[in-house]
Parts: structure tokens; C-alpha cells; sequence
């Protein structure tokens, strides 16, 4: 049996069926013949909770309390907000979290722990699990932070745990890879690569585009953008790293103010900030072309990707491989843009491009690529191509590989 854990801090009682990363690997390991268990942090519960998510593989919460080790649950106290449950001191519930972990892992007769992300307060004491089982930890992408304090202690607390890991799973990232080794002393044996996103091919395909817009209501002369994003609340500044889809809107307003009065922009998006999003969108004059649908049931998304000339992904990329909505609309034939993470990242790229985060620039790269539907044809073609590196056939195949060298090393 393999089990796979949910790093994650919040633990979102909505997500317990959604189809995120970790459900999509046990459904690709379910489909191989193995057995899988996602477990969730959880300071909404006094004891584990079990469920069936509608993949087949069984969610549990487990709670990241403890009344005699670090995280008594009367210190710590869980405050409900809209997402779930969240709380202060969240670094001291690691411990406590991983105690409980060991328990339920025990009881499962799990074989191999698979850690989503190590930047994660529960990630910190996973050297402790790895005295019992193979742990593996899956890098989600990003540097140390920028301020000499947090690096050091990033560093140092999330050290230990990776020196315990028999591998460190990662996708095609340079900048990454540099992190890892010159960062965090993580050798480049002990990477293992492995595309994060993965998709339902019986359901991430491309379906006729004129049905799709008169379903939708879109207009087909127009040069239809979408954007399926969380919302968060609006950003000081600018990261990269970060999802950011009031930029996105100042690249367009960039290309209309070029002469793009023909662009409409479709958001499949929610979150905390999708009010703040509303707003925004006024403020800039920009309601008239940007329509925001709140969020869209998953299996209806192919419809929206079919029906739309390009999906904008509203965060910096090196490369167009990150992100469930980016290999989604690959499947469907669709290219897709994004922010360039640094200004030397190459714009061309496999299916889709890179423009600035500097509205001027960005705007009038946008435009005028959505001018030359020979380009965007050649690029959704060099979408459907790629695709087909991200399927769950693919995924359970290579996390087979992983956890049997990761489980006899």
C-alpha cells in the first residue's frame, strides 16, 4: 500500500472532494492495482476522521493536535473562517501531527509516505516518520525566501527532514534544481523527476468550439482570453510566485489600450478574493470586457477551455509546465500565456508564451500574438502534443519507479 499525505496547512473541509494533485496521483496508482491514503492535517477534529473520496481511495483527516505533546488543543485554539479552520503557532502542531500520523500509518500498513510539499509546518518534523518508513517529499516549486532571517530559518528547519528523504520529486525546473543543490545540499541523485499536474484524458479533451461558445454565450469575433485561478485577496506588489489575477487584468487593460478593443476575458475563478476581484475589475473600467463565472464545477471546465482562443495563467512560469489548468487546456488543444518569472526566460515557448508583468509590454506581446490565428493554431497543436506526458497512466508509472527505489534504498 502506498500512502500519500496532504501537506497542506489549512485543511479545507471543502476539499475533501475536490480533485487535486494528491487525488489525482491515487487514482493513477488505483488504476496501476496499488491501494492509497490521503491524509490531511487537521485542527477541525479531536479524532481521526475517514472518507471515501468519489475517486475510490480513502481521505482522512488527522488531527494535528496532541493533549500531551506540543499542541494541546486548549493552547491552540482552531478559529473557523470561510475555508475551513486556521490558527496561530501553526509550526508547534507538526510535531503532535506527525505523531498521529505514525498511528494511522501503522494501523494502514502503509509502505511509503509521500509528502505534497516541505514547505509546510508539517513537513518540518518529517525526519521523525522516516525513522519508520521511506518518506519521499515532493517540491512544489520556488526558492528559500528572500529575507536573510526566514531563509535561515527555512533552512535549518526543513534540512533534517529532506536529509531523511530518499528522494526529492520535482518537474522540469532549473532554478529549482539549483535551489536544491546549492541551497539546501540536496544532490542531484536523489532528484527524481515527476510533472506534478496530471489530467483525466476522458475528460480533458477538446470538444467542437463553435457549440462550446454558443453554449457558453461567447461572442466567436472576438479574441476570447480565459483565466481558471484561485482568487486571492490583491497583492502589495508583484510576486511571481504567486497566483496574481489583478496583473492579469492590467496586461489586458495594456492590450486594449494598443488597439485590442476585440479582447473578452472569461474567469473560471473564487477565493477570499473574489469580491476584492470585482471591484477591481470596475475600478479599471475593464467590466464591460471581463466576465467572471465564480467557480466552475472541474468536469465542465473542458467546455470553457474549448470555447475560448487561449487560457492566461496568472502567475510567473520559467516554463509552460506547471499548473493543473495549464496541461488541462493542452488537452484540450488550447495554448496558453503566462507571466514571465524573470525577464530572460525565453517568451516562445511549447504550446503558449511568456509575456512581462509590466502592462505595456505584456499587453502589447499579448495582442499581438492573438492577431495571428496561424500562430495560436500551430500552438494549440503543440499543446495536444504535450499533453500526452501528463496522464494518469504516465503518473502511476513513474511513481511506481520512485517508491520502489525510494523503498529499497
Amino acid at each position: 500500500m502506498t500512502e500519500l499525505l496532504d501537506g497542506r496547512f489549512v485543511p479545507w473541509e471543502a476539499s475533501l472532494q475536490w480533485e487535486s494533485y494528491l487525488d489525482l496521483y491515487c487514482l493513477a496508482l488505483m488504476k496501476s492495482g496499488h491501494k492509497s491514503v490521503k491524509y490531511v492535517p487537521s485542527i477541525g477534529v479531536s479524532a481521526t476522521e475517514t472518507y471515501t473520496h468519489k475517486f475510490g481511495h480513502i481521505v482522512k483527516r488527522v488531527p494535528a493536535h496532541n493533549a500531551w505533546l506540543l499542541a494541546p488543543r486548549a493552547l491552540l485554539r482552531p478559529r473557523k473562517y470561510s475555508l475551513g479552520y486556521t490558527t496561530i503557532l501553526r509550526q508547534a502542531l507538526g510535531p503532535a501531527f506527525t505523531v498521529n500520523l505514525l498511528k494511522e500509518a501503522k494501523k494502514d500498513r502503509v509502505q511509503v509516505l509521500h509528502y505534497s510539499s516541505y514547505y509546510s509546518s508539517f513537513f518540518a518534523p518529517a525526519f521523525l516518520a522516516a525513522l519508520r518508513l521511506p518518506v519521499t517529499a515532493q517540491y512544489t516549486g520556488g526558492g528559500l525566501p528572500a529575507r536573510t532571517l526566514d531563509r535561515r530559518f527555512w533552512k535549518f528547519s526543513i534540512l533534517p527532514s529532506l536529509k531523511a528523504s530518499r528522494a526529492v520529486l520535482l518537474g522540469d525546473y532549473e532554478s529549482e534544481k539549483r535551489t536544491l543543490v546549492h541551497d539546501l545540499g540536496v544532490p542531484s541523485s536523489k532528484q527524481e523527476f515527476f510533472n506534478a499536474p496530471i489530467i483525466v484524458s476522458r475528460v480533458f479533451h477538446e470538444l467542437d468550439k463553435r457549440k462550446a461558445q454558443a453554449e457558453l454565450g461567447i461572442d466567436p469575433a472576438k479574441k476570447n482570453i480565459l483565466c481558471v485561478t484561485y482568487i486571492p485577496p490583491r497583492p502589495k506588489s508583484f510576486e511571481p510566485l504567486a497566483k496574481d489575477p489583478y496583473k492579469m487584468i492590467d496586461v489586458v487593460e495594456g492590450a486594449v489600450k494598443a488597439g485590442g478593443d476585440e479582447i473578452e476575458v472569461y474567469v473560471a475563478g473564487w477565493g477570499v478574493g473574489l469580491d476584492e476581484f470585482r471591484r477591481y475589475v470596475d475600478e479599471r473600467g475593464m467590466s464591460s470586457r471581463v466576465h467572471i463565472f465564480g467557480q466552475v464545477e472541474h468536469s465542465r471546465l473542458p467546455t470553457y477551455y474549448s470555447a475560448t482562443d487561449l487560457l492566461f495563467v496568472p502567475y510567473g512560469l520559467e516554463k509552460l509546465n506547471e499548473g493543473s489548468a495549464t496541461v488541462e487546456a493542452f488537452a484540450c488543444g488550447r495554448p496558453t500565456a503566462a507571466f514571465k518569472r524573470r525577464n530572460t526566460d525565453q517568451t516562445e515557448q511549447l504550446g503558449g508564451f511568456l509575456v512581462e508583468a509590466e502592462p505595456g509590454q505584456g499587453g502589447v506581446k499579448l495582442l499581438e500574438r492573438l492577431r495571428r490565428p496561424a500562430y495560436l493554431e500551430e500552438k494549440g497543436k503543440q499543446a495536444l502534443a504535450i499533453s500526452g506526458q501528463y496522464t494518469l497512466e504516465a503518473a502511476g508509472k513513474r511513481l511506481e519507479e520512485i517508491y520502489l527505489k525510494a523503498s529499497t534504498a
